[in-house]
């Protein structure tokens, strides 16, 4: 029986369109050793001289793209999709880090210009289930900041950050969900930074459903008054439809909670400022939802393309920004917790983009399974591992009562993973993540492995 980590490559990667299969294959190979063995080097999850040097010659051949290798993850996200009614897409940029003392590699500037750092900017499009499960990536743009950056603010701003190069990727995603035999529409969910005209006008010439948390306090114009208004002095002002009660975890000094928060929501018609004259007006709905404390309460302000005619359609507004959240614990996963793409040592763009894309879909996997476990507890763990590592869990934490060969649920079997990777239950500060999850599944893996091999000898 093959792994539920080759099974999940195979689905992953297998339809890419690399131009012989002897390169698909590879590519499974490597998706599926990442996956068993999560690390930021080549050497570090491939411990065979042949692995090694197959992995390291696929890396560096200019015949393989680096595009076509995460088109066909974006596509396997796709066909994933298929069967919900929609899709949540977070979209959030971050940064990668390289060490690049001897500007040999072939990346940018990020950070500030004066400290000197070198890397490459990335923004993800994430694929979240209505029930709040990631599905994988579905988009993915990398660019690398050249020369001095350009000191006006504003002319930055539009011309030459994640902004104006989230338009098309947002295009991409909506084209590649529409392709479907059932198309999806997507669902975008940005954060305060995209609160940008040039988003905006798109968003508004395509039609396209999206929520962005306000960043500015915009002017805004209301029909039959000449005397200007502005977004957060109506947004105090709107109608309150209701109220619902959210658990907040703990953070730093601060202990969990249940916080009531009270949702208010109006139509406003925003003014983007085109140029220092062009001005263009948009229709939207602004959802207004903040804790009733005093103290730091929560606060956001949201500006969305759904319609929002009650309480119910408000709420789904905010439901909706909270799967953003997704998409920064995907970040977390890629660069910290799980694969560390930061430590690889790959000089070439294209070397280190076809790398980046496996671990990003690597990452991507544990916080699906970490969700899923969370969202369907009761649903079988055959169902997304095999037989070999389900043994393998139960032999290396000896749950009581649990025999070899046992049928426990999903939720079950990730937690024991979990607490092979270091969970602690209430005292980590919340239910597992993946992180845990990816450090219990190594030493799973490895275990599943043997018994496989056992098996065949």
């Amino acid at each position: 029986m093959k792994s539920a980590a080759k099974a999940w490559a195979r689905e992953e990667f297998g339809q890419a369109e690399l131009g012989h299969g002897r390169r698909v294959d590879r590519l499974i190979n490597m998706a599926a050793g990442v996956a068993m063995k999560p690390a930021g080097t080549v050497t570090g999850v491939f411990t065979s001289s042949a692995d090694r040097e197959g992995a390291f010659r696929f890396l560096q051949n200019p015949d393989v793209p680096s595009e076509a290798v995460a088109r066909a993850s974006f596509e396997a996200t796709a066909r994933r999709c298929h069967g919900y009614p929609w899709v949540y897409v977070p979209v959030d940029g971050s940064s990668l880090s390289f060490s690049d003392r001897r500007r040999c590699r072939d990346i940018g500037h990020v950070g500030s210009l004066n400290k000197g750092g070198r890397g490459l900017i990335v923004t993800n499009a994430l694929a979240v289930s209505p029930d709040g499960s990631p599905i994988g990536l579905c988009g993915q743009r990398f660019w690398a900041r050249k020369g001095r950056a350009v000191q006006l603010k504003r002319r930055w701003r539009a011309t030459d950050t994640e902004i104006a190069r989230t338009v098309p990727l947002l295009e991409q995603v909506r084209d590649r969900l529409a392709a479907l035999p059932s198309p999806i529409q997507p669902w975008f969910q940005m954060d305060r930074a995209y609160d940008a005209w040039t988003i905006w006008k798109f968003v508004d010439d395509e039609d396209l459903r999206v929520t962005i948390r306000a960043s500015q306090d915009r002017v805004v114009r209301e029909t039959g008054r000449d005397k200007k208004n502005y977004l957060f002095k109506l947004a105090r002002r709107a109608q309150v439809l209701g109220s619902y009660n959210m658990h907040v975890s703990e953070r730093a000094g601060r202990p969990a909670r249940i916080a009531t928060m009270q949702v208010r929501a109006r139509a406003v018609t925003i003014e983007l400022k085109v140029s220092k004259k062009k001005r263009e007006y948009v229709r939207l709905n602004v959802v207004v939802a903040k804790e009733m404390r005093r103290y730091k309460p929560l606060h956001w302000v949201l500006l969305t393309t759904e319609p929002v005619d009650s309480f119910e359609a408000a709420h789904a507004v905010v439901e909706g920004y909270a799967a953003r959240w997704r998409v920064e614990e995907f970040h977390r996963a890629w660069k910290r917790g799980v694969c560390n793409v930061e430590d690889t040592q790959l000089r070439s763009r294209e070397g280190l983009l076809k790398w980046a894309t496996i671990l990003a879909a690597v990452a991507a996997r544990a916080s699906r399974l970490t969700y899923l476990a969370r969202e369907k507890p009761d649903s079988p763990a055959i169902e997304e591992l095999s037989r070999e590592e389900i043994d393998a869990t139960i032999a290396l934490r000896r749950p009581k009562g649990i025999k070899l060969g046992a049928k426990p649920t999903l939720w079950q079997v990730l937690l024991w993973i979990a607490e092979l990777g270091g969970y602690t239950g209430k005292s980590s500060g919340g239910p597992p993540g993946p992180t845990v999850v990816a450090r219990g599944l190594q030493m799973v893996e490895l275990l599943a492995r043997g018994i496989r091999n056992l098996k065949e000898m």
